[in-house]
């Protein structure tokens, strides 16, 4: 099984300093900003917007993704306890993939049910998404073609 690592979630107190942070340390590019709003759907800040517009509007963003090379760090907004993993992608094949979504446990909590990917929550409540080689990583407002308006 020939598995990368594609992207970890961390949850962080302050999201811009966070994304300063991260930028800084391992020089990651900004690939996506975004809100959940009261519908449950995630929204996306325009690629052409920043934190200033979004707050002069009253948008409160909850996740950034940074991208180094083809890892993707995404940064959510919570107090989780420190050193807390939520969610880790994983690229493999999609044999392989079929392989993990036939040795989960009959009462594993799944969604993204394609052949090209998985997304589960294991019993440590950590959600695993895994994907083929190929998809590459966009936040799940620009998947969806729904984008904040300021």
């Amino acid at each position: 099984m020939n598995t990368l690592v594609r992207h970890i979630a961390l949850v962080v107190a302050d999201l811009q300093a966070a994304e300063r942070y991260y930028q800084s340390v391992f020089d990651m590019e900004l690939i996506g900003r975004e809100t959940e709003h009261s519908d449950g759907l995630w929204y996306t800040l325009p690629f052409d917007k920043g934190w200033d517009e979004a707050e002069a509007t009253g948008i409160e963003l909850d996740m950034v993704a940074l991208r180094k090379d083809r890892f993707v760090l995404a940064l959510f907004k919570g107090n989780e306890p420190p050193g807390q993993v939520p969610v880790v992608g994983l690229t493999m094949s999609t044999e392989d993939i079929a392989q993990v979504r036939a040795r989960l446990p009959k009462d594993a909590e799944t969604s993204d049910m394609s052949p090209e990917s998985l997304e589960f929550r294991d019993h440590y409540q950590i959600t695993w998404q895994i994907s083929a080689p190929g998809n590459a990583f966009r936040t799940s407002g620009e998947i969806a073609d729904r984008w904040l308006e300021l």
